[in-house]
């Protein structure tokens, strides 16, 4: 886990073609890669790397440790500076779920964001019928905080299931 590289175009355009069909749908493409050419990923990058600087969002490749195949992108986005608090995204490519991929980068992210980036409170907001993505929230540490109904105005209101994590509890998880 960590920034992306220019370098890594290639390992993760291959990443993207070996992806399989459309699972459900959450199975969504992956931002930093929804463009097909290098100046594309280069802008993203770029756009990524002011954006840590000014520390509102952070954005981190995943790779696999045994072959170093580019999996999927996890991202801890500011919601609120002055209470220090972020929200967690995680997407992995279809072709590596199930194989711990999420779990470990989520877990890693909040470590990170306690213990290298002044982070306060991390939460992790789904679709109540994202099962995949709770489960994650859930084994990473996470506790179940409520629902947000309607969160999002889309389709007549979209609700959202809500895990956190804070700094002082995290401490225990370690």
């Amino acid at each position: 886990m960590r920034p992306y590289k220019l370098t890594d175009f290639t390992r993760c355009m291959v990443s993207k073609s070996n992806r399989l069909s459309k699972v459900s749908v959450f199975d969504e493409e992956i931002s930093t890669l929804s463009g097909n050419t290098y100046s594309e990923f280069k802008q993203r990058v770029e756009m990524q790397r002011k954006h840590g600087k000014m520390r509102v969002h952070f954005v981190l490749a995943l790779f696999d440790k045994k072959s170093d195949e580019f999996v999927g992108q996890i991202d801890l986005f500011v919601i609120n500076k002055q209470l220090r608090w972020v929200n967690l995204g995680y997407q992995i490519h279809n072709q590596y779920w199930g194989k711990g991929f999420a779990t470990e980068a989520a877990f890693l992210a909040q470590k990170l964001a306690f213990t290298q980036l002044d982070v306060y409170r991390v939460e992790a907001a789904t679709e109540l019928k994202n099962k995949a993505a709770i489960k994650v929230a859930k084994k990473s540490g996470m506790l179940y905080e409520g629902k947000r109904i309607k969160f999002f105005p889309d389709n007549g209101g979209v609700d959202m299931v809500v895990y956190g994590a804070n700094a002082i509890d995290f401490k225990y998880v370690i």
